[in-house]
């Protein structure tokens, strides 16, 4: 009996060092992705915050030199009709180029929302990860309380053979409180899974994002 209880305690102690291991690897895959996103959100508004730039300035000379043709016109009537010509290029030029400007704004807009929404995500999970920790915290304790009343029944039972009904039925609650930390255990497991599958969404999400504005 006591070889079996040993054994349900080393296998605990196995189990909470496997949690431990995927806990902090599920942490730093965690961070790393939502570094990565922050860094290619920032460099994907970097981008845009340029193309309206050149935008700005495109805008600008296109206007000057709509500008200084209007002005030439009024000037000069030779090559009237020819330069009307240029002068409609140059504002069908001029709306093209607003057009442009407006998707940009509203590119830097999408994109400024989807990091704000990353940023939410992420706050939601590290809380699920930081509850996932305090859980292992306390079957870390229980572990250690089970182990300190194991002893204490393995001494028990050497020391007082005629008590051996009342430290089987001391095994028997030590048992089942193994089985319920197990369980405990198991649902922390299940809860992990569900985080990762959650980081998996948050991952394709991205990609989905890089995916668009390279096709852009």
């Amino acid at each position: 009996m006591n070889k079996k209880r040993e054994g349900e305690l080393a296998k605990l102690r196995r189990d909470l060092e496997e949690a431990n291991l995927q806990h902090e690897a599920t942490a730093a895959q965690l961070r790393k992705k939502h570094q990565d996103a922050v860094n290619e959100m920032g460099e994907q508004i970097d981008q845009l915050q340029k193309l309206k730039n050149k935008l700005e300035k495109d805008k600008q000379n296109v206007k000057s030199e709509l500008e200084d043709l209007r002005a030439q016109l009024d000037h000069a009537q030779k090559g009237k009709a020819s330069a009307e010509k240029l002068s409609k290029q140059l504002e069908q030029q001029l709306s093209d180029l607003q057009v442009k400007l407006d998707d940009s704004f509203k590119q830097i807009n999408d994109v400024t929302s989807q990091k704000t929404k990353l940023f939410g995500e992420n706050s939601d999970l590290v809380k699920q990860l930081e509850d996932l920790e305090h859980q292992v915290s306390l079957l870390q304790k229980v572990k250690v309380s089970l182990q300190q009343q194991a002893d204490e029944a393995k001494r028990a039972l050497e020391e007082e053979l005629r008590g051996k009904g009342s430290i089987t039925s001391q095994l028997r609650n030590l048992s089942a409180d193994l089985d319920q930390a197990r369980e405990q255990l198991e649902e922390e497991q299940e809860g992990k899974a569900d985080l990762q599958r959650q980081v998996s969404k948050l991952g394709s999400e991205v990609q989905q994002w890089r995916s668009r504005y390279e096709s852009e």
